[in-house]
């Protein structure tokens, strides 16, 4: 079975729609805050699209979405970047997300990285209960960052993005988490098969995808605008060159000639060359 937390309007094709609200494609109504009315163990795929930011315990409802999980379900999570003020200030979220979030979900940081995007999992934070134990076991097999637009330009690189988004505000719009339920003894090499495999995505995230193609396409970055110190990231601009000034061309003097006085009326030339006289 597969399932569609909050999902609305617009339920995921072949996913059993699960809502608050009895709205159209709706298969399942119920609040999330008091449960998921199925039974242990049923569930393969869990997507939870811009919904679980809504619930006011967030851990509870983990510990459903555990309970109704198989061994090996995948859990597709999507949702509003913490760190972005205009997503801090909205009185309706009750939870945030951000790259941290996965530490308490298990007790193993297990994740899969070859670029180790994810290399801060392995550290415990500051002021974290050592000695907890986790009451689920959902490890994050992969996770992604959707950037504010400003952040997409060319000039900036992964590594640039990380430690801005990870030291500034107003970076990340959105964030994605594959989970993966462990409810029996699993192996490293099922987890990287697992981490590496191929997974459905959120409907809005695809069209969110094919925006922001369709803006790389358009985009016409400056030539020779900006320059992009190692190690920096912060984009530098170059100073533009400066026009240099055209000389004025030397112009040779034009000899005026001599106004030809025309003759008075009623005088002839012969009388004005006497007058001239």
């Amino acid at each position: 079975m597969k399932i569609d937390l909050g999902c609305g309007l617009r339920k995921h094709p072949g996913f059993v729609g699960i809502d608050k609200e009895p709205l159209h494609g709706v298969d399942l109504q119920c609040d999330l805050n008091e449960g998921i009315p199925l039974e242990t163990a049923t569930v393969d795929f869990v997507m939870a699209s811009r919904s679980l930011e809504y619930v006011p315990d967030l851990m509870s409802v983990m510990k459903e979405i555990y309970r109704v999980c198989r061994h090996k379900a995948v859990i597709c999570l999507l949702a509003p970047y913490a760190h972005t003020s205009y997503h801090a200030v909205n009185p309706k979220f009750r939870s945030r997300f951000d790259e941290q979030l996965p530490r308490f979900f298990t007790n193993e940081l297990y994740v899969y990285d070859p670029l180790r995007e994810n290399s801060y999992m392995s550290d415990v934070p500051a002021g974290w209960d050592k000695g907890a134990e986790a009451e689920i076991d959902l490890r994050l097999l992969r996770c992604e960052f959707f950037y504010l637009p400003q952040y997409l330009s060319p000039i900036y690189d992964e590594e640039d993005r990380r430690m801005l988004r990870q030291s500034t505000l107003n970076v990340v719009d959105e964030i994605l988490y594959y989970f993966v339920a462990v409810k029996e003894p699993i192996s490293r090499q099922e987890l990287d098969e697992l981490a590496q495999g191929t997974y459905e995505e959120p409907l809005l995230l695809a069209e969110r995808r094919r925006e922001e193609a369709i803006r790389e396409e358009r985009r016409q970055p400056p030539e020779s605008t900006f320059r992009h110190e190692p190690g920096s990231v912060l984009p530098q601009r170059d100073p533009l060159p400066v026009p240099r000034k055209r000389r004025k061309e030397s112009k040779k003097p034009v000899k005026k000639k001599p106004a030809v006085r025309k003759p008075a009326k009623g005088l002839s030339a012969k009388d004005l060359r006497k007058r001239k006289q």
